[in-house]
């Protein structure tokens, strides 16, 4: 009896820890960032960037390592163009080449993160809910958010980049103001169309992505990208989120099903107003 319990011992003491892969690499995240990571014992950094030149936004992180667990804080850094910070709590899987946002604040856009060069194995292939947007083709127009302001021209208030105007809110100074930090906020620099010249959606992006958090007092309506269908409702084709309509395009079927592609590339799932009930300026973001 004695023997056999020295031997369980000895295989409890010599058993091999299971200890996942050193975290540190770069990283590719689902916003559309790189993220440069550095595990330092239980010490995780990052620095995290959506382009190299003028990014949309940089950030940096801190965290602590505990299992497969870390948890830590989050901030942006002046070389992007927004503001804010937060908490972030994610979990690793996959051996260390996957990582997961489980709780996050202040706005922050990414969800999970794959290390470079790792190819995740097809777990789920939901082949219905799949959306092709290779044929896609969106129509925008970039402007500086730097150069950007509000202007009185021919008593009527506008938001200009240099000489051309982008946004027109007739008499209504305070919202131009208020748009005007909004664009601000977030660095948005495009503005985009389905249909023209008179379109039947409109929405901003950042460099090609989705506007992403919250700016203070937002009127914003929620709905869910994932459930969302293009249905036609009393002779109007809409973009419905169960029995309740979120977009609607009159006659025009093709356009319904393009803002339909837009919203599921750019996961979309909040719709936004400055002024109402007659806005003078729409925007989509995702939380």
């Amino acid at each position: 009896m004695i023997r056999y319990l020295i031997s369980l011992m000895a295989v409890l003491f010599l058993w091999p820890a299971v200890v996942l892969a050193d975290l540190s690499g770069t990283w590719i995240g689902d916003d559309g960032g790189r993220y440069y990571l550095r595990q330092v014992d239980s010490n995780i950094y990052w620095y995290g960037e959506r382009e190299v030149s003028n990014p949309a936004w940089a950030n940096v992180f801190y965290g602590k390592l505990s299992g497969d667990r870390i948890e830590g804080r989050w901030a942006d850094v002046p070389k992007g163009r927004t503001n804010s910070a937060g908490k972030l709590r994610l979990k690793i899987k996959h051996n260390g080449n996957i990582l997961v946002a489980t709780e996050k604040s202040g706005g922050f856009g990414g969800n999970q993160w794959t290390r470079d060069g790792y190819s995740s194995p097809r777990t789920q292939p939901p082949k219905k809910h799949v959306t092709k947007h290779r044929n896609l083709k969106e129509d925008c127009i970039e402007f500086d958010p730097n150069r950007a302001q509000v202007k009185r021209i021919e008593r009527r208030w506008k938001i200009v980049d240099g000489s051309h105007w982008l946004f027109d809110f007739g008499g209504k100074k305070g919202e131009a103001i208020k748009a005007m930090g909004v664009i601000r906020h977030y660095g948005i620099n495009q503005s985009c169309y389905v249909g023209r010249p008179q379109p039947s959606l409109k929405y901003l992006l950042v460099s090609g992505s989705a506007p992403s958090g919250a700016t203070s007092q937002e009127d914003c309506i929620a709905f869910n990208p994932n459930k969302i269908q293009v249905k036609k409702v009393n002779d109007s084709w809409k973009i419905v989120d169960g029995s309740h309509w979120v977009f609607d395009f009159g006659s025009k079927a093709k356009e319904a099903q393009t803002g339909f592609a837009v919203i599921r590339k750019h996961g979309f799932n909040r719709s936004c107003y400055v002024g109402r009930p007659h806005p003078s300026f729409e925007y989509l973001r995702r939380e």
